[in-house]
């Protein structure tokens, strides 16, 4: 962490814009809850943002829905020597989503990034299949649905166990058997597809959305516009003089389509180029 943070000062130092720590502590500005949701009982619908801070204001009739419980088929034991295990909140649907290793808190990450994305599910409903003569059970790790109603049935496993696994004949078993009903496609995915790049870059725009402000998003992406042309990340917080707040507007802006961010497949980091960009 030492060495990241001095290389960082470095790069700083050569650009010309390292500046002195304000003695007065900004803290982040979000809209809404970074999890659950304010909602008015019985007037708040299903699957709403729920209301902004400004909106709730003193209001008394306004409470805090924590995020729902996962709809998982089954329970995972959260302790593993051998593995990383855990929740995350889908903070567009305000539930819970569990995860048995990093790469597929990794994989839940992409797919809540991904805009088009409506729904996830973690541990769908078990499928019964036939394979190598006998009745067999298995668990796809998420399954995904987009805005076209499509959806995919997640297996992640790592490279070294496909083939021990026989991973892919049994995906291919089980889609003979319950496809199209229970999902139109499905992928096998190992650390060659979700790298740690695409996971953390996934990560970093889920906490953004989760500390999102709107009224910073609109002065980064008025910036943007007014410049017209792609600038790095870097000189765009030199010229706001907010690191943190212009680092989450760019995300934010990122998962609406209105901002591009250079070779998004490689590492985020503030050396990027990034442009307004009317697509959607």
């Amino acid at each position: 962490m030492r060495e990241r943070r001095l290389i960082d000062y470095l790069d700083r130092k050569e650009r010309g814009t390292v500046r002195s720590v304000k003695d007065v502590i900004r803290y982040a500005t979000a809209d809404r809850p970074s999890a659950g949701r304010l909602i008015i009982v019985g007037v708040t619908p299903e699957g709403d943002p729920g209301l902004t801070f400004e909106e709730a204001g003193d209001r008394t009739d306004v409470v805090w829905e924590p995020p729902r419980p996962s709809t998982a088929s089954r329970k995972i034991s959260l302790k593993s020597a051998s593995s990383v295990r855990g929740h995350m909140v889908d903070i567009a649907r305000n539930r819970l989503l569990t995860f048995e290793s990093m790469l597929e808190y990794y994989l839940a990450n992409m797919l809540l990034s991904w805009r088009r994305t409506v729904l996830v599910e973690d541990q769908p409903p078990e499928l019964k299949f036939m394979f190598g003569g006998m009745r067999t059970g298995h668990t796809f790790d998420f399954r995904g649905t987009d805005d076209r109603n499509f959806r995919t049935a997640y297996a992640v496993k790592a490279h070294d166990q496909l083939a021990p696994d026989q991973t892919f004949a049994k995906a291919r078993a089980i889609a003979a058997a319950h496809f199209p009903r229970f999902a139109d496609h499905w992928l096998v995915l190992c650390e060659n597809q979700i790298t740690n790049a695409k996971g953390w870059n996934a990560i970093d725009i889920n906490e953004a959305r989760a500390a999102r402000c709107q009224r910073e998003c609109d002065l980064v992406l008025e910036t943007l516009r007014s410049i017209g042309r792609p600038t790095e990340i870097w000189r765009l917080q030199d010229k706001l003089s907010e690191d943190a707040a212009v680092w989450n507007a760019l995300l934010c802006l990122y998962f609406d389509g209105l901002a591009q961010i250079e070779t998004p497949g490689l590492r985020f980091t503030d050396a990027a180029r990034v442009v307004a960009t009317t697509r959607h």
